[in-house]
């Protein structure tokens, strides 16, 4: 059976993959940045990388904020492992708004009667065409953030 696409890894592995394609992509970047990273308990890390500047492709300056829970699992000893649970990447255009968001299913516990129906699910908001569009996304197929930092700098 191949690996699912978003999988346990290395605690490590994890943190300098995110980190990696911060600097891969720096050359679209106003300036360098990193992930912020917030251990709110033994098992919950968030990780967090705001105010990103890019410039597209297209020469548009766009906003991208990219929020990250992470959940730990620390059952063998010195070998922590990773796995996002939820996330959001947004790209907006400063002054405009929202162009292109990708967002995880709330949590249960979060949920009530008046969430609306996308919120069930991984999904897309859309905004490029200047309405938006909300598209469910299969539960393993969300992109990476080096994904998302792709059809930002190709699409918007």
């Amino acid at each position: 059976m191949s690996p699912r696409k978003h999988d346990w890894a290395s605690l490590q592995t994890y943190l300098n993959a995110h980190e990696r394609v911060l600097r891969h992509y720096s050359r679209y970047m106003d300036h360098p940045v990193q992930y912020k990273h917030t251990r709110v308990t033994e098992n919950y890390l968030v990780l967090e990388c705001l105010n990103i500047m890019f410039t597209t492709y297209n020469g548009t300056k766009v906003r991208v904020d990219i929020t990250k829970d992470v959940e730990i699992d620390d059952s063998i000893p010195n070998r922590e492992r990773a796995l996002t649970f939820g996330y959001s990447y947004n790209a907006n255009r400063p002054g405009v708004g929202n162009l292109l968001r990708y967002d995880s299913p709330d949590p249960e516990a979060a949920r009530g009667p008046s969430t609306p129906a996308h919120h069930y699910f991984h999904h897309k908001h859309d905004w490029s065409s200047g309405t938006e569009v909300i598209v469910k996304v299969r539960d393993d197929e969300w992109p990476h953030v080096d994904q998302f930092f792709q059809e930002v700098l190709t699409r918007l």
